[in-house]
């Protein structure tokens, strides 16, 4: 869809947000949202070229400092012959976001000081570069943060998504958290017309949820999602159009657990009584009770999505013999793992999960995005204009947010 087309987004609250936030729960406002449908909006995005100098507001993080920074005098990007240059739309937070900010030696090391971060985004190409043939200005894009070699062993042997040299939007290059963003041509989706910017600007993490929960057949399993954070919550969605027997959710903060038991009932065939369940991880007994509700069996598949010790050890106290241990969420220290009793004296296998596949993965999650076999509208719990960042990542921290979605120009905001 080009930059002038509309679409009908339906009759949303057209009060300011803040009023909207202070009257609705988070929870609320997501299904109001949902019912009404974020595709439709009308994208009267404007023109900045007439304006724009050769400085913007960004994002940056000071090395070594907990949060980030909120900058007015950030270069404004120039592009080589083979980039384009995107005004970002809409960018929302995602956990590895949350690392950086929080100064997480995952992450410390990795990112400059005074790197402009995010790296989900959606946003309109301003200027293409002169080697530039696949995509014109006024093509509304999503990223691949992932800028890959093409020249080492994992890109020459198919796997792109695990290069050796790999450079990171928002890590090691200057990310989506601005008014503007360079990015390598092939790395810019054309955003499908049926999504909206909010939905198209995380394309991206969907991907890695989708490669987690497919990564092996689900169909008829019994399967648990550890985490509730919007991937977990994505897979929650994968694993139900999967054909997922029994789908059981682990989380420590009530309001995710509320989500996912309404991902879950969005995606169940209401022809059949659903067995699906949503545990609170902070119970002692929580072992005991997944053991209840699978005969003493345990799980066939564990989707990992949390990163947290005590998470990782349930998981495999309750993974059965022979199952699936696949891993995408990241520890922030060392973890211990019972490999003796969890995973070789089960015949169990484990998965890692990095990134996804390029571009495999992109095309089936918008296949499943625009026939509406995934909707993840309902994820997105606030809109919030960039310079009331810090908003966004406490809310997200204290998980009473699922998608945070941050607009550099808040005439984008809904209304």
């Amino acid at each position: 869809m080009d930059a002038g087309e509309h679409e009908n987004f339906g009759s949303l609250d057209t009060r300011p947000q803040s009023e909207r936030t202070m009257e609705h729960s988070p929870l609320e406002q997501a299904s109001s949202l949902c019912h009404n449908g974020l595709v439709g909006r009308k994208t009267n995005y404007r023109n900045w070229e007439a304006s724009r100098e050769n400085l913007m507001k960004a994002l940056t993080k000071p090395y070594g400092e907990v949060g980030l920074k909120l900058v007015t005098d950030a270069p404004s990007p120039e592009i080589g012959p083979d980039e384009v240059l995107v005004r970002v739309l809409a960018a929302s937070i995602c956990g590895s976001d949350l690392h950086i900010y929080g100064n997480d030696p995952v992450f410390r090391e990795r990112v400059p000081d005074g790197m402009v971060t995010g790296h989900e985004f959606c946003g309109v190409i301003e200027t293409v570069g002169s080697q530039v043939t696949t995509l014109a200005v006024g093509d509304i894009v999503a990223a691949e943060s992932h800028v890959v070699c093409g020249t080492c062993f994992y890109c020459l042997n198919g796997l792109p998504h695990i290069c050796q040299e790999v450079s990171g939007i928002g890590f090691d290059r200057p990310g989506g958290f601005a008014e503007y963003v360079a990015i390598p041509a092939e790395n810019a989706f054309v955003k499908p017309p049926g999504l909206s910017i909010e939905v198209a600007a995380f394309i991206e993490p969907f991907g890695n949820a989708l490669d987690t929960a497919l990564c092996v057949d689900l169909f008829g399993k019994t399967v648990l999602v550890t985490g509730c954070g919007p991937q977990g919550l994505m897979s929650l969605a994968v694993a139900k159009a999967a054909g997922a027997g029994k789908v059981i959710a682990t989380e420590v903060h009530g309001f995710r657990r509320q989500l996912a038991s309404q991902v879950l009932a969005i995606h169940s065939d209401n022809r059949r009584e659903t067995e699906d369940l949503v545990l609170d991880a902070t119970r002692p007994d929580v072992t005991e009770r997944i053991f209840e509700a699978t005969d003493g069996l345990g799980i066939d598949v564990v989707l990992e999505m949390s990163g947290h010790p005590t998470a990782i050890a349930d998981a495999g106290t309750v993974l059965k013999n022979g199952g699936d241990f696949v891993a995408l969420g990241l520890p922030s220290q060392p973890v211990e793992f019972d490999w003796a009793n969890h995973l070789v004296l089960k015949g169990a296998t484990f998965h890692g999960i990095y990134g996804r596949h390029l571009y495999e993965t992109w095309f089936k999650a918008c296949h499943l995005l625009e026939s509406r076999a995934v909707q993840l509208d309902v994820l997105i719990t606030h809109y919030l204009p960039l310079e009331r960042f810090e908003e966004g990542f406490d809310l997200l921290k204290r998980g009473q947010a699922a998608k945070v979605v941050l607009y550099p120009d808040s005439q984008n905001l809904p209304r």
